[in-house]
């Protein structure tokens, strides 16, 4: 029976516990501070200042700095990475350089090919004089006459050298030399 009375005022204690470990609110039982009459009350203290909401306009007549999240001059730890910065660079051009190799690279083998196309045509001869009868089955034939037919070819040419000229120049606005590109 001793042993059920102790366990029955254990838990009884354990139970009160959680109701003594709260401390009665000081201000709680207090009547509010008397204000003077004479003193005028601060609304600002009162009332919570709203938030700026700031637009481009006010931003540009703002003196000082703007704080920036993320700025890398402020960051220590862009010194030790400041030779990575320019290998990317270069390799970043080495890149473009190539591209716009490539890119002339088959503009040009086009218009080596109407070239050749060209000096075909000029040199093509009516009569034939191979013993097979006339028809060739590996050659193609076309209607169009030989001179429409290097007209055409011309044009092409010219627009193929235009855009080669237009590879140049973009090529010149990156910043890229046209000794690069040879």
């Amino acid at each position: 029976m001793n042993r059920t009375i102790t366990i029955l005022a254990g838990a009884l204690l354990f139970a009160a516990l959680p109701g003594f470990a709260q401390s009665p609110d000081a201000n709680a039982g207090a009547k509010p501070a008397a204000t003077d009459s004479s003193a005028p009350a601060n609304p600002a203290q009162d009332k919570k200042k709203p938030k700026k909401v700031w637009t481009n306009d006010e931003i540009s007549k703002v003196s000082g700095g703007v704080s920036v999240v993320g700025d890398s001059s402020t960051s220590g730890s862009d010194t030790k990475k400041k030779g990575e910065p320019a290998r990317e660079n270069d390799d970043f051009r080495q890149r473009q350089i190539n591209e716009y190799k490539k890119q002339l690279s088959q503009l040009q083998s086009q218009i080596d090919a109407i070239d050749k196309r060209i000096s075909q045509l000029k040199n093509f001869k009516g009569d034939n004089t191979s013993p097979s009868g006339g028809i060739n089955i590996n050659q193609g034939y076309n209607m169009v006459p030989l001179e429409d037919q290097v007209k055409q070819l011309e044009t092409k040419k010219k627009e193929l050298q235009g855009k080669m000229d237009d590879v140049e120049s973009d090529a010149r606005k990156n910043g890229i030399s046209s000794d690069d590109l040879r």
